[in-house]
């Protein structure tokens, strides 16, 4: 008896950064011929992965599949593609699918794992991407969230994710060329709560980083943790979907593992400023897409929007974006809060 393959499909990523050359990984695993485009303005990773099949910027010393095929034009990237994956900085979202919308092809399957909120329109960003597609193609977008690093992801640690849409065949298809041995996807129906917490946990993430760098221990970080989820579950509800989500893979399961990630950019930066050193100068330093910084200040809109009670949110945003000494105001939270 013949072992039985994944059918072979034509597959786009947008974006070649950690999780869009972790997710191409995977898909070229599974047999797919994965087409991996980046933003024109930084094509080095694109390079790297043509020339020596690696991305030393993001996935330094991981041998990349010859399934991966670099396409520096975004329409060459789509032509003839059946499932697109949108892995790109939130911030950049809307332009990109903007651009992109046009050569997607029609029954195509849109998957955004950009997983943010849009800064302008404080939309989440699943909302965003069917705003840009022809009619027929706006029931086929689904979000992807949950605790995935990238570096172990590639290496086939066992990684579970929350798949979520309205589509149930869209789920179905995806999850075809998807889940293997060490990939697992659940499902749900709750795309606003499978976004805002895979946006927030970003902001929470960044937190637990300036826990490190203040020296607390795992007690203090997983009262907080738990803390945030709190705050996450009733920004959820507030924007329509289920607090439950918040408690799932999407929610606490991706906000412990950034959070305790020292990988993680969002860990990285938190670090940095309990350190002692000023956001800007810690930006620097992380040297990448920060995208708790963008996610803090929406979740600040939405909570005044909402009128919600979040001091541990407002606590982060101040040590971000108003210089507070995060040892003072971390001192102040613990005392109030819990």
């Amino acid at each position: 008896m013949k072992k039985n393959k994944k059918e072979k499909n034509i597959v786009t990523v947008l974006g070649a950064g950690n999780m869009g050359t972790a997710i191409s990984q995977v898909l070229a695993d599974n047999g797919n011929i994965v087409n991996i485009w980046n933003w024109e303005g930084d094509i080095e990773p694109l390079k790297q992965i043509e020339k020596h099949h690696e991305n030393k910027n993001y996935l330094k010393g991981v041998k990349l599949s010859e399934n991966i095929i670099v396409k520096y034009s975004i329409e060459e990237a789509l032509l003839d593609s059946s499932f697109v994956f949108l892995a790109i900085p939130s911030g950049v979202l809307e332009h990109t699918i903007a651009f992109a919308a046009r050569n997607i092809k029609n029954r195509a399957i849109v998957i955004d794992l950009s997983k943010g909120i849009d800064t302008k329109s404080l939309q989440i960003t699943s909302f965003i991407i069917a705003k840009h597609l022809r009619s027929n193609l706006k029931k086929n977008v689904v979000t992807i969230s949950g605790p995935a690093i990238a570096s172990q992801m590639v290496n086939k640690n066992f990684t579970a994710m929350n798949i979520a849409s309205k589509n149930n065949n869209a789920i179905k298809k995806v999850r075809s060329i998807m889940e293997n041995e060490y990939i697992k996807l659940v499902p749900t129906h709750d795309v606003i709560g499978v976004d805002v917490g895979g946006s927030f946990k970003n902001v929470y993430s960044i937190a637990i980083g300036m826990c490190e760098g203040l020296g607390y221990g795992l007690n203090t970080k997983a009262a907080l943790i738990t803390y945030a989820i709190k705050e996450i579950a009733d920004i959820t509800k507030a924007m329509g979907g289920k607090r439950r989500t918040a408690y799932d893979l999407a929610g606490l399961g991706d906000l412990i593992g950034t959070s305790l990630c020292e990988d993680s950019r969002n860990h990285r930066f938190g670090k940095y400023l309990g350190q002692g050193m000023p956001a800007l100068k810690a930006k620097e330093k992380v040297g990448q897409t920060i995208e708790g910084i963008d996610a803090v200040e929406c979740l600040i809109r939405l909570v005044k929007k909402y009128d919600l009670g979040t001091p541990f949110a407002n606590t982060i945003y101040h040590c971000i974006v108003s210089k507070h000494d995060p040892r003072r105001a971390f001192e102040n939270l613990l005392r109030n809060i819990l």
